[in-house]
């Protein structure tokens, strides 16, 4: 989803909520748009940290975008996972602490948008929801002869040689 998408839904959402979690529903609604921050870190790293603005990550995943059902594109985000989020709600759990709760309903709201998203877009399987399941399925990938991180690796150059949507 777009982030402004995140944004609205992510605001409904905070909204329809507050009479549970009242002033942690800006909490929840913040949680909801600030796991993308895992999308910046992927922009930044893929770019090798010569770009740490936010204006070329949006066209950096612009690009990306476009190579979604390519047979070798696989997506792994860091605070998507189930690696990321079963410690928080742990952590939550043995904390009991209410502010935890309404971050970590927020971040189960983003990722609930994200699938719903991916399987509207027909790509339900693009993103690996844990790093077994990313490091197994690029495995078997490269074995077929695919590289999931050359298409990463375009993107970025494109970027960084200043690609942009009028297709310079």
């Amino acid at each position: 989803m777009r982030p402004r998408e995140h944004v609205v839904y992510g605001a409904i959402g905070a909204a329809a909520l507050y009479p549970a979690l009242g002033a942690g529903s800006l909490l929840f609604w913040a949680a909801s748009v600030a796991i993308d921050l895992d999308h910046y870190i992927d922009y930044v790293w893929h770019n090798r940290f010569t770009d740490l603005g936010y204006k070329g990550m949006f066209e950096y995943h612009r690009l990306l975008t476009k190579r979604w059902h390519n047979p070798a594109f696989l997506n792994i985000e860091v605070f998507h996972t189930i690696e990321f989020i079963a410690p928080l709600f742990l952590i939550t759990h043995l904390t009991g602490s209410s502010a935890l709760f309404a971050v970590c309903l927020g971040f189960a709201f983003h990722i609930a948008l994200d699938l719903v998203s991916l399987y509207a877009n027909g790509i339900f399987f693009a993103r690996a929801h844990s790093f077994p399941e990313y490091f197994i399925r690029k495995k078997k990938l490269m074995r077929r002869g695919l590289d999931p991180a050359m298409l990463y690796r375009d993107a970025a150059k494109m970027t960084r040689e200043g690609f942009c949507r009028d297709g310079r």
